[in-house]
């Protein structure tokens, strides 16, 4: 008889996370990042985190994958929506938003 094994909702798997955790690295080397990390929501769902800041460190952006629409979503520290869709396209409208948000020009990034 076979396990049944229940994975959470919004699961996200090996190369996703692998990818997420580039993305972390890359801010971080660029400087429009000072941490990131995986943690999990109220829900128990993951949850990968980017911060900035030194000693008053802050949420930058919080993202999260939900199944029932097969979508990843980013929000910034306040909940409010910057992307959601497929993850290639996400980190690419999110590294956008790090860029603005660390005054670079989104035009000629550093």
């Amino acid at each position: 008889m076979a396990d049944i094994i229940h994975i959470p909702e919004n699961f996200i798997g090996l190369e996703d996370r692998e990818k997420l955790d580039s993305f972390g690295g890359h801010s971080i080397a660029r400087g429009r990042a000072t941490r990131w990390h995986w943690d999990h929501n109220e829900q128990g769902d993951d949850v990968f985190e980017l911060y900035r800041g030194g000693a008053d460190e802050q949420l930058t952006a919080r993202i999260t994958r939900s199944r029932d629409d097969d979508a990843f979503y980013a929000h910034d520290e306040h909940a409010k929506l910057i992307s959601s869709g497929e993850l290639d396209h996400l980190l690419a409208e999110l590294d956008l938003y790090l860029i603005k948000l660390h005054g670079e020009n989104p035009d000629n990034p550093a």
